[in-house]
């Protein structure tokens, strides 16, 4: 196929008075991607024509698995407009260095061709801009057009999870995802969960409730408050806020991340509480409040975590609340290096004592 070039929706290359030929784009429809939702509304087909934003995303966004070629498919429907031409040309579709081939009959009306993905990315990826689609013909190549699109690259099919399971994936999420960790290019789901997890720990304007520990995106409620969550005003969380956050940001790419609980839980050592810094006293009375986050480990003001939820992936354990913690130690490590047993008389928690939030009423079961 000639070099793709100046972008236009129909060409004609006259070569032979006696044979001419011209192709346009009308519709393109992926085939078999992941069920998913903008706005809280599930996108349908065809994923073009698609409203395209500034930012050059686009209203009809589509999730496909990440390797597993030949999975990656879409339906092109184009108007061939021919003279002295029979037969099947290739049809090639270039984003970016990705390709898409499929065989398009060279005779004159409306076609609608299937187009496999040749070689699919190998790690999580968000690719967004145009597809420039051309045609092989016996004797000469032509421009068929082009098809803005917004694609993401993920692990698995994220409606498995319950909270996505009733609209598809947010692309809401998945964006911002990509724009505030460091998740493209990752390959595996651990790696990926302690992305996620840094991304809940260092978001700027999220800070631990200090006051009552209290849940503000509907933490142990069941349903997340995951619109309000990725954006970017100033709100406080718990515990409980940032083990569904990892949970749900984690079920966007794909995984299937465990809530746990553990109650008592007990004085903490000095960690990075969310959005304070180092802290082993996370309700403090004494103000300011940055002045009283580290205390003695005797001093009788000091306070503990009644309760604390957390993540388990793989047998390790994820906390975006306290620590961070992210996926270096299993229950038992867990308990050791967050726990401080070293107060007289204190009630603390054990690894035996941790419980998964599934089945109950604190599991995640869906979003808003």
């Amino acid at each position: 196929m000639t070099q793709i070039g100046e972008s236009v929706n129909v060409s004609t290359i006259p070569e032979d008075p006696e044979k001419s030929i011209t192709a346009e784009v009308l519709e393109l429809e992926f085939v078999d991607s992941f069920k998913a939702c903008l706005a809280q509304t599930v996108i349908n087909p065809p994923h073009w024509p698609a409203t395209r934003s500034p930012s050059n995303q686009s209203s009809k966004a589509v999730v496909f698995r990440f390797n597993h070629r030949g999975t990656q498919k879409a339906k092109l429907k184009l108007k061939i407009t021919s003279k002295g031409y029979s037969g099947n040309g290739k049809l090639t579709g270039v984003l970016q260095r990705f390709e898409f081939e499929g065989s398009v009959p060279l005779s004159s009306g409306e076609h609608v061709v299937e187009v496999t993905l040749k070689e699919p990315p190998d790690s999580l990826l968000w690719c967004k801009g145009e597809i420039f689609w051309g045609i092989d013909a016996t004797d000469r190549s032509i421009m068929a057009g082009r098809t803005h699109v917004e694609i993401f690259f993920i692990f698995a099919d994220p409606s498995l999870q319950p909270c996505f399971a009733s609209d598809g994936v947010w692309i809401e999420a998945l964006r911002f995802l990509f724009d505030n960790s460091s998740v493209s290019g990752v390959q595996t789901m651990p790696s990926a969960v302690e992305k996620v997890t840094q991304c809940c720990f260092g978001l700027p304007n999220h800070k631990y409730e200090v006051t009552q520990g209290a849940p503000a995106y509907g933490g142990a409620s069941g349903t997340f408050h995951l619109k309000n969550y990725i954006d970017h005003s100033l709100g406080f969380v718990n515990c409980y806020d940032q083990t569904y956050a990892v949970i749900v940001l984690s079920a966007a790419l794909g995984i299937g991340v465990d809530g746990l609980y553990l109650n008592p839980f007990g004085y903490i050592r000095t960690v990075n509480l969310v959005g304070w810094g180092p802290c082993n006293n996370p309700f403090p009375s004494g103000r300011p409040i940055a002045d009283h986050l580290v205390v003695a480990p005797l001093d009788p003001a000091r306070s503990g975590f009644g309760n604390h939820m957390f993540c388990e992936y793989s047998a390790k354990i994820y906390d975006a609340c306290a620590g961070p913690v992210k996926g270096t130690v299993d229950r038992a490590g867990y308990v050791a290096n967050t726990i401080d047993t070293s107060v007289p008389g204190a009630v603390s928690g054990t690894a035996a004592g941790i419980i998964g939030i599934a089945g109950t009423t604190a599991a995640v079961r869906g979003v808003q």
